[in-house]
């Protein structure tokens, strides 16, 4: 008969519905001996629980995190400030290595008459706003499967 109380406080475990109560009796239950065989894959789970919630932080941990948490913000602003540093350096490096790549800077034209370039670009949009267009049909087409599982979603709350 416990054995069957206890599934059914695991069940609740996993769907973190129990009290404290609830927990420590779970626990309890891994503690002792004897475990029913379908539950002994549970038993190193909750061994291991039972470790960690026996480990207790150094003297003065809490005063020392304490400290550096007021202190926070700073350092945080530090770091980016150094991200940020190094993301515009990145940038700088990335230019001058593809101005040195293309022939130090020299642009040439591909076209010499302005209509022929100005007719290519516009199909390289067509081109690009077909398939942008494409995309948008497709997700059009599925998206009565996000409101299906979002619906399902819903009704199990």
């Amino acid at each position: 008969m416990e054995n069957e109380e206890i599934k059914i406080l695991l069940e609740k475990y996993w769907a973190a519905e129990t009290t404290l109560d609830e927990e420590k009796r779970i626990a309890g239950y891994f503690r002792r001996g004897e475990v029913d065989p379908a539950l002994e894959p549970y038993r190193a789970f909750f061994d291991y629980i039972g470790e960690e919630a026996a480990v207790v932080a150094p003297e003065g941990f809490e005063q020392r995190m304490l400290a550096r948490l007021d202190r926070g913000p700073v350092v945080r602003g530090m770091r980016i400030g150094y991200a940020a540093a190094a993301a515009i350096m990145v940038c700088i490096i990335s230019v001058f290595l593809v101005v040195r790549q293309s022939g130090a800077g020299e642009v040439t034209d591909t076209y010499d008459d302005p209509e022929k370039a100005f007719a290519a670009v516009q199909r390289a949009l067509m081109v690009a706003s077909a398939h942008m267009n494409e995309g948008e049909k497709i997700t059009q087409k599925n998206m009565h499967r996000l409101n299906n599982n979002f619906n399902a979603y819903e009704q199990l709350k």
